[in-house]
């Protein structure tokens, strides 16, 4: 559950940040975008969003994070088409470029024992065909509008992160969900409503297998709702 989510975050976060399209993901393997030598590659399930299908790869590289830059400046430049996309994230160094007719993201993050954790999204560049659209049972409120949907499947589960703003206040909002949520039976089963933050509230939901869990924050630009809803395949 904790690896679904994090793939979900990193999918959510590179996306937000490049703004890339895609239709049908594609091998970063296949665009010659080797890891450098004595990494350990772990391909992640298929990951969607906004109903573009993308792919993603887990790599652990025991060189440092400059050395690392450097191999994928030099993969990247080979071949490519278009100027290197070089900028910093959260103080990871993401490295962007097309390869063909996909665009190519490597974020590359420093680790304890001087290696480095690198996660690398290739996406085609055609238009989008797919629409992916949330699970029925995450009703939003009146007058909400849908910033994000990242869908994920990773083994026997598929979750969905949907990112929404909301007009209502936080209780209001956090009302509707009870009531939505409850009328599909879900129950539920943990909430921080006694914490002592009155701009935000995290709830938790189950139905037997499946789980929702809602983070309801005020902001600069009012109600944000955050949805992770995860279920068996």
């Amino acid at each position: 559950m904790l690896r679904l989510l994090r793939t979900m975050a990193i999918a959510l976060q590179l996306a937000l940040a490049l703004h890339a399209d895609a239709v049908i993901a594609q091998s970063t393997a296949a665009q010659g975008l080797a890891p450098p030598s004595g990494s350990s590659v772990d391909r992640l399930g298929e990951t969607i969003v906004d109903g573009r299908p993308m792919t993603i790869e887990h790599v652990m590289v025991p060189q440092a994070a400059a050395e690392v830059l450097r191999h994928y400046r030099r993969a990247l430049a080979a071949g490519s088409s278009g100027k290197i996309i070089e900028r910093k994230l959260m103080g990871d160094q993401i490295l962007a470029r097309k390869i063909n007719e996909s665009f190519v993201t490597v974020r590359v993050r420093s680790t304890l024992d001087g290696g480095s954790d690198v996660w690398v999204m290739t996406t085609p560049m055609q238009p989008p065909t797919l629409r992916s659209e949330p699970p029925p049972h995450l009703a939003l409120p009146a007058g909400s509008r849908v910033l994000s949907n990242v869908e994920t499947v990773d083994g026997a589960r598929r979750a969905h992160t949907v990112i929404a703003t909301a007009e209502a206040g936080i209780a209001a909002t956090q009302d509707f969900l009870k009531q939505s949520l409850g009328e599909r039976g879900f129950t539920l089963v943990a909430s921080d409503a006694a914490s002592n933050n009155p701009a935000r509230r995290v709830l938790l939901f189950q139905r037997g297998t499946e789980d929702v869990m809602v983070t309801i924050a005020d902001g600069p630009a009012g109600r944000t709702m955050v949805l992770n809803a995860s279920a068996p395949k």
